[in-house]
C-alpha cells in the first residue's frame, strides 16, 4: 500500500492540528508506525481522549478517496518528507503534513517567495500598490505568494504575471474549487507559470474559519512578508503577527491616515513590527542575499517607475536601510539618590468581571465561554465545547481580530 495513504489518513483527521500531527511523527516516527499503535501506547503517551480516539479509528477509505480524486484530478500530493516539500516551510511550528499541488511549484531556493498581503476591501491606492510590488519584485527574482482573494491579492497575483513573473495562490479550500469564483482566469493564468496549493484536499468547501489556518502557510513559504493596506482588524494583520513570530521579515506599505484601510500598516510601521516600504528596493536590499542571481536594479527601478507614470520629475526615494533605537542607559550619576520611603498600603480593588460581547455567536461563542470558565488551551476548549481543533483554532483567530481573546504561548486569555 503506498505510504501516502497513511499521511492522507493521518492529515484528515478533524480533530489533529498540523503542530499536534508534527509532535507525533517526531515521537512516534512514521504515519505507519501511529496507524498500527494500539490504545494503550497512544495513552501512555499523553494524548487527550479525543486525539487518541481520532488515531483509534483504523479506517482508511477517506484516504483512500482522495488519492483517486487526486488520480483523475491530476492534482500533486507531497508530504512534508518528500524531497520536493518546501524547505522555508518545514521551519515553522505547524507546517501542514499534505500539500494538495496544481501546477508546479518553483525551487525556493533559486527564486525565494514574498508574499503580498492586504485587505479584500482594498482601495485604489491599495489594488495600485499590490500590484505594482507584485511586478517589480517578480522583475528581482522573487516568486509572489498571495491568497487568490479579492483586493490586495488579486492583484499581487496579476502584477506578478505581467511582469513574467512566478506567483502561488494559498486556498483555504481544496485546489479543485476557485474562491472567489470570478477569479477563475486568474486561477488559470497562475497555474501556468507557478502553483495553486492547499492543505485540504479536493472538494474541500472554502468556509470562512478555513481562511485564517491557511495564513500560516502564506507567510510560512515566504522569507519576507509585506502588508499593503490593512484595516485596525484584518486577517492581513494576522499573517504579519504569524510571519512577525515565524522570524521572518515583515514590510508594510504606509498609507493615508484618514483612511481606515490604513490603519494597520501604519501601526505595524510605528509599532517597529514591520519596516517601511516605500519602494521595492526597500525589500530587495534587504533580502538579496537569498538571490543566486544579482538583482538587476536598473530593470527594477524602471518597472516599477513604468508601472507608477514616473514620480512627476522628483527623484526616486533611496531605500530605507535597517534601523534600531538607541537609547542611552540611564547612568547612577545622572539620578540623584534618595531615600526609599515605606511602602504605602493599598486597598485592593476587586477584578472587573470580563463578559462577552452580545454580539458574539456561533463557534466564536462557544469558544469564548469556554475560556471564560477557564479552558485556555486547544485540547482544553475541545473537551469542553466537543469540537474539533481545527475549528477552534480557526475561531480563537478571529476572536483574536475582534479584540476578545489574546493568545501567548499556545493559551488563551480574554481581554
Amino acid at each position: 500500500m503506498s505510504k501516502r495513504v497513511y499521511w492522507l489518513w493521518l492529515a484528515s483527521k478533524p480533530d489533529l492540528q498540523a503542530a499536534v500531527i508534527r509532535r507525533l511523527t517526531e515521537s512516534f516516527g512514521t504515519p505507519e508506525f501511529l496507524y498500527g499503535a494500539e490504545r494503550d501506547v497512544l495513552l501512555s503517551a499523553g494524548l487527550p481522549k479525543r486525539q487518541t480516539d481520532a488515531l483509534c479509528d483504523k479506517d482508511l477509505s477517506q484516504a483512500e478517496h482522495i488519492l483517486r480524486i487526486c488520480e483523475e484530478k491530476k492534482i500533486s500530493i507531497l508530504t512534508i518528507e518528500d524531497s520536493s516539500y518546501p524547505d522555508i516551510l518545514r521551519e515553522i511550528d505547524d507546517p501542514p503534513p499534505v500539500l494538495y499541488v496544481r501546477g508546479r511549484l518553483p525551487d525556493f531556493d533559486q527564486m525565494p517567495a514574498i508574499a503580498i498581503v492586504g485587505t479584500r476591501s482594498a482601495s485604489a491606492y491599495g489594488l495600485r500598490m499590490a500590484e505594482r510590488f507584485g511586478a517589480a519584485l517578480a522583475k528581482a527574482g522573487f516568486t509572489i505568494v498571495s491568497g487568490l482573494a479579492d483586493g490586495a491579492d488579486a492583484a499581487a497575483h496579476r502584477g506578478c504575471l505581467k511582469a513574467g513573473g512566478k506567483t502561488i495562490a494559498v486556498l483555504a479550500g481544496g485546489v479543485d474549487t476557485c474562491y472567489p469564483k470570478k477569479n477563475e482566469y486568474l486561477m488559470g493564468d497562475i497555474m501556468l507559470s507557478g502553483a495553486v496549493i492547499s492543505e485540504n484536499p479536493p472538494g474541500t468547501a472554502n468556509e470562512g474559519f478555513r481562511f485564517p489556518i491557511r495564513n500560516r502557510i502564506i507567510t510560512g513559504l515566504s522569507a519576507a512578508t509585506l502588508v499593503v493596506e490593512a484595516p485596525a482588524r484584518s486577517g492581513a494583520l494576522i499573517s504579519a503577527r504569524l510571519a512577525f513570530e515565524q522570524g521572518r521579515e515583515v514590510f508594510a506599505v504606509p498609507g493615508a491616515l484618514d483612511i481606515a484601510a490604513s490603519v494597520g500598516g501604519n501601526q505595524l510601521i510605528r509599532d517597529e513590527i514591520a519596516r517601511i516600504a516605500t519602494q521595492p528596493m526597500d525589500l530587495v536590499h534587504g533580502l538579496s542575499h537569498l538571490l543566486r542571481t544579482e538583482p538587476q536594479e536598473a530593470l527594477i527601478r524602471k518597472v516599477w517607475l513604468r508601472e507608477l507614470g514616473g514620480y512627476g520629475g522628483l527623484p526616486v526615494p533611496e531605500p530605507v536601510k535597517p534601523y534600531r533605537i538607541e537609547r542611552s542607559p540611564v547612568t547612577t550619576t545622572s539620578v540623584r539618590r534618595k531615600r526609599p520611603e515605606p511602602p504605602k498600603e493599598q486597598t485592593k480593588q476587586p477584578l472587573p468581571e470580563k463578559r462577552l460581547p452580545d454580539t458574539l455567536e456561533g463557534k466564536e461563542r462557544q469558544v469564548a465561554e469556554a475560556i471564560l470558565q477557564g479552558a485556555d488551551t486547544v485540547d482544553a476548549i475541545s473537551e469542553r465545547t466537543g469540537l474539533p481543533a481545527a475549528e477552534i483554532a480557526a475561531s480563537l483567530i478571529l476572536l483574536e481580530i475582534s479584540g476578545v481573546v489574546e493568545q501567548k504561548a499556545g493559551h488563551c486569555f480574554l481581554l
